[in-house]
């Protein structure tokens, strides 16, 4: 069997890098790409770091809390398949699981939803247990109380996949039918399964959709623009990314017509980057309602470049998103709903909210 060339050179590379990444200086290299390419270089600029740690200190000091290194084997796993390797859970800001992949290693150690976590390998500091979880070894030790007992369970890190459509549905409210659609990501699956749900939703004949991205982080630029396409229509420019001293690209319009029903979207502190991308383009083109939290605030986005030949990247603030006026698709404080409600039933909100919207809209004289 004749094997390709790329592939020969392929595995030298990787087999070479395997034993001699370590020792490389990586430092001068990752400065070379910070002064080419950084959204923020002119904060940066001035400052000092030894090794990677304190270049990140030094970026956080900044306020950049999204440029980092990462494994580049790992982050093709996300993008490409919406696989992660962890445990496969998501807690809330009191730190009950209120949720539990299916077929993750966590399911199948025994941790379930409800579940109050304590402590994340004897750290109870919330905001650090994806660290936690990410710099652990094999295994992962979990605290917790349930039914009242303490509990420590030990989960074995592995991959497990993050269903990108989490819920479809339609039900009835106020003679109304509605339906739903909560979107985890925008990995490349989600721009075929989000297809496949909108089919479903228009075979029913909807009157309303109601679009949750609450949790969703963001990915993709280019699945959330095909998303947008499914449901916006116009002419021109949608919107571009905008780098320091050039434009990363120009997103026209596809189609001329969108989803001619009422969208809302659902928002909550999560949400965030490509997420609160679509959510201002359905608020901006498509008057759709937002209701829910304030969002993150990510108006950048990023770029990866290799740093070493142990499959490291970094992962570099770039760009900013802006819509055809210049504005920036979020403000620093996040997207501010229209309706906010942080818990309680988001549906019959939904319906609320619009029609108060909706009584609230002038007559448009001929």
């Amino acid at each position: 069997m004749r094997v390709p060339l790329f592939f020969i050179l392929f595995l030298v590379c990787v087999s070479f890098g395997e034993e001699n990444c370590l020792k490389e200086d990586i430092i001068p290299r990752i400065n070379s790409i910070l002064e080419r390419n950084y959204l923020w270089w002119d904060k940066l600029k001035g400052m000092s770091w030894k090794d990677e740690k304190e270049l990140i200190e030094r970026i956080r000091s900044i306020g950049d809390r999204w440029t980092s290194i990462i494994n580049q084997k790992e982050e093709g796993l996300w993008y490409s398949s919406s696989k992660m390797i962890g445990i496969g859970i998501r807690w809330d800001d009191k730190g009950y699981v209120k949720k539990v992949f299916p077929h993750s290693p966590a399911e199948r150690d025994g941790i379930k939803e409800g579940d109050l976590i304590v402590a994340i390998n004897g750290i109870s500091d919330k905001k650090l247990w994806r660290k936690a979880i990410k710099d652990s070894g094999d295994y992962v030790e979990i605290d917790l109380i349930r039914n009242g007992f303490f509990i420590t369970l030990w989960v074995k890190k592995g991959e497990f996949t993050v269903p990108v459509i989490e819920d479809l549905k339609v039900v009835f409210h106020d003679e109304k039918k509605v339906g739903y659609i909560k979107l985890s990501n925008f990995t490349q699956p989600a721009k075929e399964a989000f297809k496949e749900a909108m089919d479903f939703l228009k075979s029913e004949n909807i009157d309303i959709l109601i679009l949750d991205l609450r949790d969703n982080g963001g990915g993709l630029i280019s699945v959330a623009k095909s998303i947008a396409d499914m449901l916006i229509g116009g002419e021109g420019v949608m919107f571009y990314l905008e780098g320091r001293d050039r434009n990363f690209g120009v997103y026209q319009f596809k189609n001329k017509k969108g989803f001619e029903k009422p969208i809302v979207v659902l928002v909550n502190r999560q949400t965030a980057s490509a997420a609160e991308l679509l959510t201002t383009l359905l608020k901006r083109y498509a008057n759709a309602l937002v209701i829910g939290e304030n969002t993150v605030g990510k108006y950048v986005g990023s770029n990866m470049y290799p740093i070493d030949s142990c499959g490291n990247m970094l992962k570099l603030v770039t760009f900013e998103m802006k819509l055809p006026s210049g504005e920036r698709i979020a403000k620093d404080g996040g997207i501010e709903p229209d309706c906010k409600l942080e818990e309680g039933d988001f549906i019959g909100m939904s319906i609320e909210c619009l029609s108060s919207s909706l009584l609230a809209t002038p007559a448009i004289n001929p």
